[in-house]
């Protein structure tokens, strides 16, 4: 039987508002959920983590699934993607009047 370590870290996690929806992003490993309000998002978010770690557990692939996502294993310990910043960018849209 393989000898299991459990890490515990923070994945970064946006939250976005676009009408009267809420929306929860995570890069650390590409999951996003909806709700009608913050704390909706919220809850959505977390049963949409679990369903994935769950996934993952059952498959074994953790360490197919970190590196697929961007994270970086040092020495023993797996780090998730940073987010370094975040800006607004102009652009142009062409839309038919």
């Amino acid at each position: 039987m393989l000898k299991r370590t459990m890490i515990k870290t923070n994945i970064p996690v946006i939250y976005l508002k676009e009408g009267e929806a809420f929306l929860c992003y995570s890069p650390a490993f590409d999951l996003v959920a909806h709700g009608d309000s913050f704390e909706d998002v919220e809850r959505s978010f977390a049963r949409t983590l679990k369903l994935f770690m769950e996934q993952v557990t059952k498959k074994d692939t953790w360490e197919d699934v970190l590196r697929e996502y961007g994270w970086e294993k040092v020495k023993h310990e797996w780090n998730p993607p940073r987010i370094i910043g975040q800006e607004s960018k102009s652009i142009e849209i062409p839309i038919s009047a």
